[in-house]
């Protein structure tokens, strides 16, 4: 009863491992729709093998039954019993054995070789770009080098979905209309760069981060934005932290060893209302207790002890101060002054930033700095960039407000 059955391709094993094992850095890759066509492989792979274990059980229930029967000393109801156990297992038998005759594995095999091609020089561009990504200071060389990358998987990205994707060719004219939509700023018309994990409009300075973009564009579509040195991205991204820090998002927990030893210094001057924690005073513990570690997180602590919820800014607010810090850039370099190396206080920048918004009430949990020579300095460094961004950008009502 035996017959010839469909062969399980003895190459995917590896090839889905190999595959498997690559972590692509965007989870709409073709990488993906790879993995998932693959794990479709292998769940067929499995159900192949249970069945072909249930056609073995059942051959060996018929041989027994057979054997029984044919022995001197059955009865004949025995083996009446038997015969119509066999009939049932025997029908059953059938039904597998059609099921399996099914099965087929053309199409993976066909998938495999052609696919693969695709996949290894995909890869191979994935990993050169993850190594390009790792310079904080792209040169106009290693920026032409990403956009080349990107050209060729975008390329690779249009062949597999022609070949793979039955719906790719019909929506691909909608495709390329909404991506002009999504890639191109909404308040001047320009096509967005991309620095790290931002998109930045550089005529403007909207910047939006990818994260966000993701939910809206497909990994093709990511593609086609243009790379450019990352020029702020060290900045951006300590902006971000702070940003994150504010609204308890930061990434580090807070020990509870650490709430404890604050509580006890707040007992040890008989606080009675935990509530009247400020950032001043969590401060000055951390500094007695040597946790000077922690001063970054110090709004977290204050959260987490008198269970004050987390400060939250909408997107339109983050991004609009994403926004204004990337649009500072170019007159900061301006009117610095000559010699200077560092960047306005991160603290002072937002609480001028939370003044303009008209956001009193968060403006004052980002102190200014102490000491009066050097507040004054930034003052004056910013006094000039507000009245430059004044003329530049009306969409802002840029005004200064002194600090001294």
């Amino acid at each position: 009863m035996k017959k010839n059955t469909p062969d399980i391709p003895k190459h995917s094993k590896k090839f889905y491992n190999d595959i498997k094992s690559f972590k692509s850095k965007s989870q709409h890759s073709i990488l993906q729709k790879h993995n998932i066509r693959l794990d479709e492989f292998q769940k067929r792979h499995q159900s192949f093998q249970e069945l072909g274990k249930k056609i073995k059980d059942i051959e060996s229930e018929i041989k027994n039954m057979s054997s029984n029967i044919s022995k001197d000393d059955t009865t004949n109801k025995t083996i009446s019993n038997l015969n119509h156990k066999m009939y049932k297992y025997k029908s059953q038998l059938l039904k597998l054995l059609k099921e399996r005759d099914n099965y087929s594995f053309t199409d993976e095999n066909n998938y495999l070789l052609e696919s693969t091609y695709i996949m290894q020089e995909y890869i191979t561009l994935e990993e050169n770009e993850l190594q390009l990504l790792q310079i904080n200071d792209l040169s106009m060389e290693n920026s032409a080098s990403l956009n080349e990358i990107n050209i060729k998987k975008n390329q690779l990205t249009d062949l597999y979905l022609t070949k793979f994707d039955p719906n790719y060719l019909l929506n691909n004219n909608t495709r390329k209309y909404t991506l002009n939509e999504k890639l191109v700023c909404t308040e001047c018309n320009m096509k967005y760069s991309v620095e790290n994990s931002f998109l930045v409009c550089i005529n403007c300075g909207i910047c939006k981060t990818t994260v966000e973009q993701a939910n809206e564009l497909s990994y093709k579509e990511m593609q086609e934005v243009d790379y450019r040195p990352q020029f702020t991205y060290d900045k951006m991204s300590h902006l971000d932290d702070w940003l994150k820090r504010f609204q308890a998002k930061e990434n580090r927990s807070i020990p509870q060893e650490v709430l404890d030893k604050v509580i006890l210094e707040t007992k040890k001057e008989r606080m009675q209302n935990l509530n009247t924690l400020t950032e001043d005073k969590i401060k000055k513990y951390l500094k007695k207790l040597n946790l000077n570690d922690y001063y970054d997180n110090v709004i977290g602590i204050i959260n987490r002890i008198n269970g004050r919820p987390p400060f939250k800014l909408t997107s339109e607010i983050e991004n609009k101060i994403k926004s204004m810090f990337q649009q500072i850039q170019e007159p900061y370099e301006q009117f610095k002054p000559s010699g200077r190396k560092n960047f306005l206080s991160y603290s002072y920048t937002l609480h001028k930033f939370f003044q303009i918004l008209g956001l009193h009430e968060f403006a004052k949990y980002f102190p200014l700095l102490k000491s009066t020579d050097k507040l004054r300095q930034q003052d004056d460094i910013f006094k000039k960039i507000v009245g430059h961004m004044s003329q530049t950008d009306k969409n802002t009502k840029w005004v200064f407000y002194p600090s001294i």
